[in-house]
């Protein structure tokens, strides 16, 4: 059985043909292409009404990379990247054509995936890269969008144990660094088949693999190896490894992929001593809380691919629990409720280091998180014109991997009021309305404006005092990226942050990373007015790599100045920047 992949399957193909035609001389700011009509902007749709069917169409071809051949049933979506949603999906026919209709106007994303080929965003050039966006106006039709899919790499071999026989029921997974909330991390391939479980003789087969460096990691928890002396409970087991055979990512050996080939990678696992975690897990009262779900995650949230490592325990009715075959490491036991939290619902996290001998008489007490409570207001003080089940409201934990609390659906009221229960930790309250030309513009707590700093939700202290604030008068930055012989580019990356580094921080609303549309103009909505920001375009800038710190230090030398006020519409080009990321 595999398991999916938390990354978004957006992969590489190392052929792209079809590519999207750039004009010899740029577009004046503003201004529709030659021999386009002009755009409508959009209408935000009424409370209640159905997204309208447009008049747009895109079609476009999909061939194998190398041959050339068309390739059938491949399924090609259109994602729309404008407030209101929308798009399309379809699969190519016998001759690799397809034709996604009834378009409305708008930003899409064109994406197209076929099984043991890389998967592709239409204008994507090489891995981890964004594609490029394509810009539809009311009965315009696009073609010629085509996609020429690479044969996915693939990583295959043996699991052993310490004496060469195969381990069955391994989790072999792929994973690589990448950037996720302004830093690296260790996660799982790109791919449909980037995890495996082994078989009968240790085999696995990870396939569809972008090209690149990878790691293998192997995680086995089918239970012990041996069990050693007569009565003595303590037991070897096997500890998750990579390749090419040690327990530690830094010592582990990349594995480069190659489109279309496959890359052998045998090791045996590492044994080591298991240890046995046992306590009780008391609620708030000190009572015994049966039915509760404990689990056993890694303690390292740059480790992401580690996540698929967890360990489940069912508290007992006298609140006991226990963990067995626990390898040496950092963890953390997380409590919550089974099946849909309530709003008294009680949370846990309890950080623990495992070493070679098992641990006795651990106490997890759970708590009530913290309710938030406040009211959606419009910033002109008028009354809102959309339903309260077209707004969303959040709290999002500060640290993208944190998995404490937060688990009540927030609940919006007829008179726009809301809450949010099981609160822990600082948070940013977020506020989306699904009908579009809706955003935040500010979060307050009382008199306090917390839209950037975040919330300290502390167990049974209740906020009750938010206002969530939206406005129309959103900001609108837009401009053309050329080269130094004003040619238009579309494969590049267009950066937008704050000169402030106080806000370049993960989840920040300041800070963008756009990709020219086909016409080589980027677009940004809704960034926060009042603000010096800096704009820089970059060519093979990874994909979350606008906001790694170490990046926007060296960009903010380069970068072009510029400041938004409020609803202003502006337009800045941007030269290719030489720098590399």
């Amino acid at each position: 059985m595999r398991v999916l992949a938390i990354a978004l399957v957006i992969g590489f193909t190392s052929t792209l043909t079809g590519q999207a035609p750039q004009p010899s001389q740029p577009t004046p700011p503003g201004q529709p292409a030659p021999g386009q009509p002009t755009r409508m902007p959009a209408r935000p749709l009424r409370p209640g009404e159905a997204p309208p069917k447009g008049t747009a169409v895109l079609r476009g071809y999909v061939t194998a990379a190398g041959s050339g051949t068309p390739l059938r049933r491949v399924q090609v979506s259109a994602r729309a990247m404008d407030a209101n949603g929308g798009g399309g999906v379809t699969s190519t026919d016998s001759e690799g054509r397809f034709e996604i209709k009834e378009l409305t106007a708008g930003r899409y994303m064109l994406f197209a995936q076929k099984g043991g080929f890389v998967s592709s965003q239409y204008g994507q050039r090489r891995p981890n890269e964004q594609g490029t966006p394509i810009e539809l106006v009311d009965g315009q039709t696009v073609d010629k969008l085509n996609f020429a899919l690479a044969r996915g790499g693939v990583i295959a071999g043996r699991i052993l144990d310490d004496g060469g026989d195969p381990v069955s029921g391994t989790q072999v997974m792929a994973v690589r660094y990448a950037f996720m909330g302004g830093s690296r991390r260790l996660m799982p391939a790109q791919a449909e088949g980037g995890n495996d479980r082994t078989d009968d003789q240790g085999g696995y087969r990870l396939f569809g693999l972008p090209p690149g460096d990878y790691y293998v990691s192997a995680v086995n928890r089918s239970g012990l190896v041996m069990m050693v002396g007569g009565n003595n409970t303590e037991a070897d087991g096997f500890a998750p490894t990579y390749f090419p055979g040690t327990p530690n990512i830094g010592e582990a050996a990349r594995v480069t992929v190659k489109a279309g080939a496959e890359t052998s990678a045998s090791f045996a696992m590492i044994v080591a001593r298991m240890a046995r975690l046992r306590g009780r897990a008391l609620n708030s009262k000190g009572e015994p809380i049966p039915r509760m779900m404990l689990m056993l995650t890694p303690g390292d949230p740059t480790q992401t691919s580690m996540m698929m490592n967890m360990n489940n325990a069912m508290v007992r009715p006298d609140g006991g629990f226990e963990f067995a075959n626990v390898p040496p490491g950092r963890y953390n036991i997380q409590a919550r409720p089974m099946g849909m939290p309530e709003a008294d619902a009680e949370f846990a996290s309890v950080p623990v280091t495992v070493g070679s001998d098992d641990m006795d008489n651990i106490i997890v007490t759970t708590s009530v998180g913290a309710t938030a409570r406040g009211v959606i207001v419009i910033d002109d003080g008028s009354a809102p014109t959309f339903k309260p089940s077209q707004v969303q409201v959040s709290a999002n934990p500060l640290e993208p991997m944190s998995m404490m609390g937060g688990f009540v659906q927030p609940k919006i009221n007829d008179d726009y009021s809301f809450s949010i229960s099981g609160l822990f930790e600082r948070r940013l309250i977020r506020g989306f309305v699904q009908t579009g030309g809706w955003y935040l513009k500010a979060v307050f707590r009382g008199a306090d404006d917390v839209t950037d700093s975040g919330v300290d939700f502390v167990p049974g202290r209740d906020v009750e005092d938010l206002q969530v604030v939206l406005t129309k008068k959103f900001t609108d930055l837009s401009g053309l990226v050329t080269d130094d012989r004003n040619r238009l580019i579309v494969d590049a990356s267009v950066v937008i942050f704050p000169a402030n580094r106080e806000r370049w921080n993960a989840g920040s609303r300041y800070l963008r990373t756009l990709r020219p549309d086909t016409q080589g103009r980027y677009s940004s909505k809704g960034l926060p007015p009042g603000e010096d920001y800096l704009v820089i375009a970059v060519a093979n800038l990874e994909q979350g790599q606008g906001g790694d710190p170490e990046f926007l230090t060296r960009a903010r030398e380069e970068a072009k100045p510029l400041t938004l006020n409020e609803g202003e519409t502006k337009s800045v080009d941007v030269k290719l920047s030489k720098l590399t990321p």
